[in-house]
């Protein structure tokens, strides 16, 4: 199978995506870059370009698709493979770290999708550190608090100690860095 090195260079896009867009092509729906992901509920062909696009490093370019992913209910193994994966992101947009805190703070989604968004949250917010969205931290804070203040599994907890431990970091730092500039 021809591997996908640029999904912005048509011709290294491969068989699989080809395929998928035969119904809707790129010209027209303007759709490629951004959701390559075509029908989900046919869920073979979608691993393997979600492992086209990781291996190649171009996640980023499709995250609203992996938001998409993220938000369908139909199959926990595309969920799972999106959660894990997304951490390699480096530039995060917001409402793909917003869709992670939204399956974190859900209690009708199962304990091993919550920790596997959790510790993807862990890595992704150590990428938009820079960011000057306090929105993101202060939502995060908000769901870890509201979750430590019921009993949760110990599993799931270690997951949220992690969590609250990273949004410390930077509420320190922006608390200690004005001062000593004066």
């Amino acid at each position: 199978m021809n591997k996908c090195t640029s999904v912005n260079d048509p011709s290294s896009v491969s068989i699989i995506q080809k395929k998928l867009f035969k119904t809707a092509s790129p010209e027209r729906s303007g759709k490629m870059k951004q959701d390559p992901f075509g029908d989900l509920t046919d869920w073979g062909p979608v691993l393997d370009i979600l492992k086209d696009l990781a291996d190649n490093g171009a996640l980023s370019t499709c995250q609203p698709g992996l938001i998409r992913i993220l938000r369908y209910k139909g199959n926990w193994r595309l969920r799972e493979e999106v959660l894990k994966r997304i951490g390699e992101i480096q530039t995060p947009s917001i409402e793909l770290v917003h869709q992670l805190i939204t399956i974190l703070d859900d209690d009708n989604i199962y304990y091993d999708a919550r920790i596997i968004a959790g510790n993807a949250l862990v890595q992704l917010l150590k990428n938009v550190q820079g960011s000057k969205d306090g929105d993101i931290y202060n939502r995060a804070q908000k769901v870890i608090d509201k979750l430590k203040s019921t009993p949760q599994p110990p599993f799931f907890d270690t997951v949220l100690n992690r969590l609250y431990s990273e949004l410390a970091v930077p509420r320190m730092l922006e608390k200690i860095i004005p001062s000593a500039l004066y």
